[in-house]
């Protein structure tokens, strides 16, 4: 199987925002949208990437959160229209982002306008399970509401027990397993002001019932980090945002995900922006070796 990962998409805002919707902690963020951040996220830069990415033609998308800037209705539209120029919602998948829940409600708001591309192959919410080839991709939604100046997430007690069972019913089908969470469970990523609240607990989880392949957005950046689970070590990786022209230009990762004798080989090539167009960037190969791969 053939997958991108993108993030941290960052769609322009709307040229006329309602006051009466930023009489909250909207009013730092569309300030800050207004003073830099514009600046920052391109959609000239976006546009190039989604390009690309149709040019490879991968088998599955994965979008892991922070598509609109406050949440706004108007912006979940906006995204929605996005989505559906991506690809179908057979093949694209999206978690939600802090972003994308940045005041109470604003993701329960909105939600519904994304619903095809966030639900599980049984119709239900998070964390979903869509299973395609011989993969099992799992999305968690760490997005809830934090004060001013807060970027936070939490997974929570609820997802977090519907995911041990379905990464042991993944295990048990013999699938490779892929969990999708916007925050990094890592640390050494961010700051305390924007970590996932129950990361620890998020990693027991993935240790005891084993992962292939954990994914993130959050951070803007790069990262290249693994975990010790009790079915082998796993490759936690972050993505750069898909339109910033900073701190890292913007990127998306492919992986190419192929059955080999006793597990499974990850093959991950980064495809970033730069002034001439799209280049390849890091590559890397993660051989999987576990005891529930098919033979």
């Amino acid at each position: 199987m053939r997958l991108a990962h993108l993030s941290d998409v960052h769609l322009p805002l709307p040229d006329r925002v309602d006051w009466r919707a930023v009489l909250n902690k909207r009013a730092l963020s569309l300030l800050s949208w207004r003073r830099k951040r514009h600046l920052i996220h391109r959609p000239e830069v976006l546009a190039r990437l989604v390009a690309d990415i149709h040019a490879a033609a991968p088998d599955l998308i994965a979008v892991t959160g922070d598509l609109t800037n406050l949440g706004l209705p108007q912006e979940y539209a906006q995204a929605r229209g996005w989505l559906d120029a991506l690809g179908k919602p057979e093949g694209v998948m999206v978690i939600p982002g802090n972003h994308d829940a940045l005041v109470r409600g604003a993701w329960e708001a909105g939600a519904q306008s994304w619903r095809p591309f966030w639900q599980g192959d049984d119709g239900g919410g998070f964390p979903w399970l869509r299973r395609r080839g011989g993969l099992a991709l799992i999305g968690l939604s760490s997005a809830v509401a934090s004060a001013p100046g807060r970027a936070v997430g939490a997974v929570g007690a609820a997802q977090l027990d519907r995911l041990a069972a379905l990464l042991a019913g993944a295990r048990a089908e013999g699938l490779c397993r892929v969990v999708m969470v916007h925050h990094p469970p890592l640390g050494g990523t961010v700051r305390a002001r924007k970590r996932l609240l129950d990361a620890p607990a998020l990693c027991a989880v993935l240790a005891q019932e084993g992962v292939e392949l954990v994914l993130h957005g959050h951070s803007h950046r790069s990262h290249h980090q693994q975990m010790e689970t009790a079915s082998g070590v796993a490759p936690v990786i972050g993505v750069p945002s898909a339109s910033a022209t900073r701190p890292e230009a913007a990127a998306w990762h492919r992986y190419h995900i192929a059955p080999v004798a006793g597990g499974w080989q990850v093959t991950l090539t980064a495809r970033r922006h730069a002034p001439g167009g799209m280049e390849t960037g890091h590559a890397a190969t993660h051989h999987l070796i576990r005891a529930h791969a098919e033979p």
